[in-house]
């Protein structure tokens, strides 16, 4: 049965001297495995459209076996410029590698191939920090995922603005500071991270605004270091991933890292209300 979709190639692999296995996030399917015979070759119709990065129209197959067999494809766009920024294509490489771990199933495929997209031709074009992009598609991708934190108010109080409002990574929820002293949670053992207004505000736009808005905001300074920080714990903690893509592009940055734990409070210090918007 044959079955036409459109989807971005998140990785691919040589099979032998002329085939390629490829991980495709699609439209109608989601993540999926599908054999490209003969797309190494220079002069395979399907050599443009299967490169990494690409986003093409896909005619697939569906025999028994476990993947797809491609049919026939054509190059929508190849985000070639990011191949030009080492540092851009190891953050683009981030972004596949993080939406290949989600996984995302067929009912938030379109959702979770948007984001792709959108970040991606945002990262290309250099209109958001690299890693302003990062910290959005992070935190957007697993809310998706159904990893989306709870950011309305407080989970003891329920207050939407509180005074010392931290954020408990490894649950997803805000304890205000006057209510943590009467919960458990409030221990030097357990990670949790002043999270200053700006921050909140940032991070609550990326998780509930429309897809359209999703990017309609600034962030600079520490404010800006404190929610790339906050997205990448988040990440890994709920992933449990140990990405090469993102160890990779982290190694290319300059050596002012907007992701140096030393840069914010220890566990329970409080936040700094000086913390620049």
């Amino acid at each position: 049965m044959l079955a036409k979709t459109k989807g971005m190639i998140l990785k691919q692999r040589g099979i032998g001297e002329n085939d390629r296995m490829l991980t495709v996030l699609t439209s109608d399917f989601g993540v999926i495995e599908v054999s490209a015979k003969r797309a190494k070759s220079t002069k395979s119709p399907l050599s443009a459209a299967t490169q990494l990065l690409a986003y093409s129209e896909l005619c697939l197959f569906k025999g028994r076996q476990s993947y797809y067999i491609l049919d026939s494809a054509e190059c929508i766009h190849t985000f070639y410029p990011l191949r030009l920024d080492v540092v851009k294509l190891a953050l683009a490489g981030y972004f596949c590698e993080l939406s290949k771990t989600l996984s995302p199933s067929a009912d938030t495929a379109w959702e979770f191939l948007r984001l792709l997209l959108n970040t991606l031709y945002l990262l290309q074009e250099g209109r958001l920090p690299d890693d302003l992009l990062k910290a959005i598609f992070e935190l957007r991708a697993l809310s998706a995922a159904g990893f989306m934190p709870n950011l309305v108010g407080c989970s003891e109080c329920g207050r939407f603005e509180a005074e010392g409002l931290c954020f408990f990574p490894l649950d997803g929820i805000l304890i205000c500071e006057s209510c943590g002293a009467g919960t458990p949670m409030w221990r030097e053992d357990v990670l949790r991270i002043p999270l200053p207004p700006p921050v909140l505000s940032a991070m609550r736009h990326i998780i509930f605004s429309e897809p359209e808005r999703m990017f309609r905001f600034q962030l600079t300074g520490n404010s800006l270091s404190r929610l790339c920080w906050v997205a990448q714990q988040y990440t890994l903690l709920h992933t449990e991933g140990n990405f090469k893509s993102l160890e990779v592009y982290q190694s290319m940055k300059l050596p002012a890292s907007t992701d140096r734990k030393e840069n914010f409070p220890e566990l329970g210090e409080k936040q700094n209300k000086n913390d620049d918007t």
